[in-house]
């Protein structure tokens, strides 16, 4: 690129890991081409607002956050997946907005406004020129495999942002998963709206990226992002393979159920029977019981009965997840859902969701109880406000530790837990300390 005058830029993250890997992305291109960011939005030149629109709370704190930066004298962009789902909404809160479409890369220079570059523009980037570490995470790097997905789900705008499954080429991923372990990174967060249709239009599967990925030899830990469940079942198999054969790879899965009634499932299409989640469920735990699982639930979704809520409670208890995130149904813009009638008044989805909470955190502390005087190897990640040490083990469980050094992998007894996480003591290093 040519010569650039200095400019201050402002840059807020909104959404999910893909989400935050992609503005982390942004961030760095702005601060090769002459860009000092600034943690005042009122002291900069331009605005990048990188947006997230999948639930109607966030779509809202994204909308008053994008209003407040229109008080500003700077040149707002926003980005990510809200311009293409509500522009109208952008439009509203702040008339002068720049919108661009999600997963920039370069092509951010193109929209900084051209007074501060000499007017070179680039072609959408598919993955990031370099590693995306998470700034809260100094180990941790994101690296999307695919964008889009192949779901049709009613309730989703998500995918009007993302489009159909794009993957991104085996070597391409491999070769940057090899530049961010070069450069210090200990765990790799694999993202994508849809990890488990990874290569369906390229002839490749997860399982085989996995395989290529693990051939780079090193102590680091890989994390499967979110997988549909439907799809998930066809890879299983051979996922669970990989993770039994190389305990680089975390045993941790996301799948989210969304809800525990059949008839509420065929109104969202999620495309499976909660019969066959719960032998899915039943499947990956014969094989590794102690695996840590994820799962999302929608409650208050148009015509849910409170038979269909007490049935999500049962689906609920009898798999014991170990992470539950409960979301409230919300419409979304061109959701096919938001014409659905026999909507849910917003008290008795507060009262779910409440209720859900409950169950959820009771069933977490009683599995977190069941850790107590396991051994093992953790790896430590990164440093808490109080100063105390925080890794995880090869189940993606967050342990707590009162000392260590980041990178070093230790050998630890749990001693207590909270809700939240595993409390533990060092037994042993069993690595030593990764420089970074």
């Amino acid at each position: 690129m040519g010569s650039s005058l200095n400019f201050r830029f402002f840059l807020r993250n909104f959404g999910c890991t893909q989400n935050q890997g992609e503005g982390e992305n942004i961030r760095q291109i702005l601060l090769k081409s002459n860009g000092v960011e600034v943690d005042d939005r009122y002291n900069a030149d331009v605005i990048i607002i990188n947006s997230c629109a999948v639930k109607t709370p966030t779509e809202d704190k994204v909308i008053q956050f994008i209003y407040q930066c229109s008080l500003t004298d700077a040149d707002v962009i926003v980005t990510g997946c809200l311009p293409k789902i509500n522009p109208d909404r952008i439009k509203k809160a702040c008339p002068d907005a720049i919108l661009t479409p999600p997963n920039l890369g370069k092509s951010i220079l193109k929209y900084v406004p051209l007074q501060l570059f000499n007017g070179e523009t680039y072609q959408l980037a598919r993955l990031p020129e370099n590693p995306a570490f998470l700034p809260s995470q100094p180990l941790t790097v994101v690296v999307p495999i695919s964008q889009g997905c192949l779901g049709s789900c009613t309730y989703c705008a998500v995918k009007f942002a993302r489009g159909w499954l794009t993957s991104y080429p085996v070597k391409m991923v491999v070769d940057h998963v090899n530049r961010a372990l070069e450069m210090g990174a200990k765990e790799i967060y694999m993202t994508a709206q849809d990890t488990s249709v990874f290569g369906r239009d390229n002839g490749v599967q997860l399982p085989d990226l996995l395989a290529q990925i693990l051939e780079t030899e090193g102590d680091y830990q890989i994390r499967i992002g979110m997988m549909n469940p439907k799809f998930a079942l066809e890879i299983i198999d051979d996922l669970l393979d990989i993770m039994e054969k190389d305990e680089r790879i975390y045993r941790f899965l996301h799948i989210p159920v969304q809800s525990g009634s059949d008839k509420i499932l065929g109104m969202m299409k999620r495309q499976y029977d909660v019969e066959t989640f719960n032998n899915f469920v039943k499947k990956i735990r014969n094989r590794i019981p102690q695996i840590t699982l994820s799962t999302d639930i929608i409650v208050g979704f148009p015509g849910e009965t409170n038979y269909d809520f007490d049935l999500t409670v049962k689906l609920l208890e009898k798999n014991k997840f170990d992470i539950v995130n409960v979301s409230k149904y919300g419409d979304r813009p061109f959701a096919a859902s938001s014409k659905f009638e026999n909507k849910i008044p917003s008290d008795i989805k507060k009262k779910r969701s409440k209720y859900l909470s409950v169950k959820v955190k009771e069933i977490q502390l009683e599995k977190n109880k069941t850790w107590y005087d396991w051994e093992g190897d953790v790896l430590i990640l990164n440093e808490t406000h109080s100063g105390q040490k925080f890794g995880r083990n090869i189940f993606y469980r967050p342990v707590i530790l009162s000392r260590g050094n980041l990178g070093e992998r230790v050998v630890v007894k749990i001693i207590g837990n909270s809700q939240n996480a595993l409390h533990g003591e060092i037994l042993e290093t069993s690595s030593a300390v990764v420089e970074t």
